[in-house]
């Protein structure tokens, strides 16, 4: 009677061990565009500036380098940005500026020249432009805004021991014009923070370019990649930007972001 007894508990027992795996519900992967506007929301600043040493190395190892200040207010679709060099002496006063235009166009952007007196404004065919010599062309030098892509979770992937989540963006048609078929991102899972992008050509299959951000500190509560690297694939050549003296969150005056700003000698 007591084996009869205990044959059916035995079971039970081995059915309820078994049931959390058996049944269970699989997780589902997260979206990646909820993902993306997770990681606006918690990075998001009203305004970033600090001051950067800029380093260029072509595919002979000759080594060139420049020093800038920047200047941002406003977040993604929405940011203002200006850049001024500070040296060498040949590109001392060289500045940039970057202004949103209305719903999800392309932004206005103009290059002053000291030696010309004169500010030119950027074509839409310009965008795969060298900027000032670097690695970087002018569309590099938009802030990345998931509105304007398609986006879908490619995976996950671990880079430099941090688990990320992969995230393949294709520019939508309608409203703005890129020189890249796709994007594909890397977010670190635990702070959602972009740590890698790379960069596809339209009509190419590989990526022509590849970014890295690293030394990633956190400054006035906020995270921030002290390093940027971008790397030509094709040519070989890379350019580093070390960011120094970081502060977010402070006034800009609102003269800042302007033209005749732009234009003006020794203005910041």
């Amino acid at each position: 009677m007591i084996r009869i007894l205990l044959k059916p508990l035995q079971f039970l027992l081995a059915a309820a061990l078994l049931l959390p795996v058996t049944s269970a519900p699989a997780l589902a992967a997260p979206d990646a565009r909820a993902l993306l506007k997770e990681s606006e929301n918690r990075h998001r600043t009203k305004t970033q500036q600090y001051s950067g040493d800029l380093t260029v190395v072509n595919k002979e190892g000759k080594v060139r380098k420049k020093g800038w200040n920047s200047y941002r207010q406003g977040y993604a679709g929405d940011s203002k940005n200006l850049i001024r060099f500070t040296d060498p002496p040949e590109v001392k006063g060289v500045g940039f500026l970057s202004l949103p235009r209305p719903g999800s166009e392309n932004p206005d952007q103009w290059l002053y020249l000291p030696s010309m007196k004169r500010e030119r404004r950027i074509a839409p065919q310009d965008r795969d432009a060298s900027f000032v010599g670097t690695d970087f062309n002018y569309e590099d030098m938009e802030e990345f805004d998931h509105e304007k892509y398609k986006v879908s979770l490619q995976g996950e992937e671990t880079l430099d021991g941090q688990p990320c989540w992969v995230i393949a963006a294709i520019p939508l048609e309608k409203g703005s014009r890129s020189i890249y078929q796709k994007l594909t991102l890397y977010l670190r899972k635990d702070i959602l923070y972009l740590v890698r992008e790379d960069l596809v050509r339209k009509g190419e299959k590989e990526p022509a370019k590849r970014l890295i951000l690293s030394d990633i500190k956190n400054v006035e509560g906020h995270y921030v990649a002290a390093r940027m690297e971008m790397t030509d694939l094709k040519k070989g050549s890379h350019t580093t930007v070390t960011l120094k003296q970081i502060s977010f969150n402070r006034p800009q005056p609102a003269s800042r972001f302007t033209l005749q700003n732009l234009t003006r000698e020794g203005g910041d």
